[in-house]
């Protein structure tokens, strides 16, 4: 059952004012509110009941760097989300938040205007199509997609705060795949504007993830997201730009990756 009354305070997480997360929102009805989000949590539990029985039977043996959702408490959650929506399930908001938790539904509030409403299997895939059509671009159109990116990556949460969520493990297991995307759109973003500094945050991140995965979890979080169409994209990209902007297949390659781009990007630089 969804729980309003953990907190992540002793995480490290600093309280802020519950109007930054929700504008607009008439703070003596927060009771209210909360209130009326726990019975949507708890209707759309009791309705897959026995869904969810099975899978905490085959998550027995769960990883514990991973929180779960009961743990969050969603009026701390650093990041904006249409909650609005969401408790609605306007525009598939439920649906992201199921399959890509709180960090999914944030990325989803954030960007629904660009790229409107569609099925939340489709959303790493529209993500990663940024990537060539932006923030590498089209030569002719360089200017135009210079500031469409500078755009959409201020939309992004801060990547100081990414890395703050996962340093504190304030991280759900379904959420890596988001992670993992945003985190490789930064990457490429600074790759491709030769910004060291961030390029280095992005690889502390990245590496920190990976070590709170085991090959196994990688691999099926890859089969699930990445493989196919997302796959093609990032595989065009490093044909014609370089093996640096390729997308790990493995939790072994994706170490493998931050090795390289440190050593390519960072060591030279710092010698």
């Amino acid at each position: 059952m969804f729980s309003t009354h953990r907190i992540i305070l002793s995480r490290g997480l600093s309280p802020f004012p519950f109007s930054q997360i929700i504008p607009g929102l008439n703070i003596p009805n927060l009771d209210e509110f909360q209130i009326r989000f726990r019975n949507y949590i708890r209707r759309h539990m009791q309705d897959h009941e026995e869904e969810l029985t099975e899978e905490e039977e085959s998550n027995s043996n769960e990883n514990p760097n991973f929180m779960k959702v009961e743990d969050i408490n969603f009026r701390l959650y650093p990041f904006y989300i249409n909650w609005k929506k969401l408790e609605a399930n306007e525009l598939d908001y439920y649906h992201i938040f199921n399959n890509f938790g709180f960090f999914g539904a944030s990325i989803y509030s954030l960007f629904m205007e660009q790229i409107g409403a569609l099925p939340f299997e489709k959303l790493i895939y529209i993500l990663s199509s940024f990537i060539p059509k932006y923030i590498l671009g089209n030569d002719s159109k360089k200017e135009i997609s210079e500031k469409i990116a500078k755009e959409y990556i201020e939309k992004i949460p801060n990547l100081d705060d990414l890395y703050q969520l996962i340093k504190k493990k304030i991280i759900l297991m379904k959420e890596v795949p988001m992670f993992l995307i945003i985190l490789k759109i930064y990457e490429i973003y600074f790759l491709n504007r030769k910004n060291d500094k961030e390029i280095e945050k992005v690889l502390k991140s990245e590496y920190l993830l990976g070590t709170y995965l085991n090959n196994d979890e990688f691999n099926e979080i890859y089969k699930n997201h990445f493989k196919g169409k997302v796959n093609k994209i990032f595989k065009k990209i490093a044909e014609e730009k370089g093996r640096e902007y390729a997308f790990p297949k493995t939790r072994e390659k994706l170490f493998n990756h931050i090795k390289y781009i440190y050593k390519k990007f960072i060591k030279k630089d710092n010698n």
